[in-house]
């Protein structure tokens, strides 16, 4: 069984302890006052693949003229409505996500993304914060990943073998839920 099997045959649940972990930037933030296109280009200049996960951050990239290759959004900003963000798409995918987990169902959803035309949007029924981790472990190395840092600006994480190994990381420190558990 390859890797991408092993990372998607599980189901994952965010414990208090990595809530507060996770609420530091996992990568290089850009701060609010300095999203310019030149300043994200730069930092994601050779990336074969750009993904966004968040509404905000997806509709700023498109903003600045940077369509993202696999856009996650869950319709929400800072837990409020929202409309998705406008781009044109090869493809849209739907997957349930509640809050604080990564469904295996969610997980099935980037892995057929990484693999299908681009641009692809992932629209999430609950929440889509945590899928920053498994578009790292799942993505190809060179591939970047993109998400908000509330209030603060937008996370750049460049995927390489350390990007995810930190990811599994979090990812395994995870409640991890086998596909036979209740």
């Amino acid at each position: 069984m390859n890797k991408s099997n092993e990372i998607i045959d599980h189901e994952y649940v965010l414990t208090e302890e990595l809530r507060e972990e996770l609420k530091e930037p996992l990568g290089l933030l850009i701060p609010n006052d300095k999203l310019t296109y030149e300043e994200i280009k730069r930092h994601i200049d050779k990336s074969d693949m750009i993904i966004t996960v968040g509404d905000a951050t997806t509709e700023r990239l498109i903003q600045l003229g940077i369509i993202p290759s696999i856009q996650i959004v869950d319709g929400r900003e800072m837990r409020v409505k929202r409309a998705l963000p406008l781009s044109k798409m090869e493809n849209q995918l739907k997957a349930s996500n509640p809050a604080g987990h990564i469904s295996r169902e969610a997980l099935r959803a980037l892995l057929s993304a990484t693999e299908a035309k681009k641009p692809i949007r992932i629209v999430i029924d609950g929440e889509e914060d945590l899928l920053a981790l498994p578009s790292i472990a799942l993505s190809p190395d060179g591939a970047s990943i993109l998400y908000g840092q509330p209030k603060r600006g937008i996370v750049i994480i460049k995927v390489n073998r350390a990007s995810k190994r930190i990811a599994m990381s979090f990812m395994n420190r995870m409640i991890v839920k086998n596909p036979t558990d209740q």
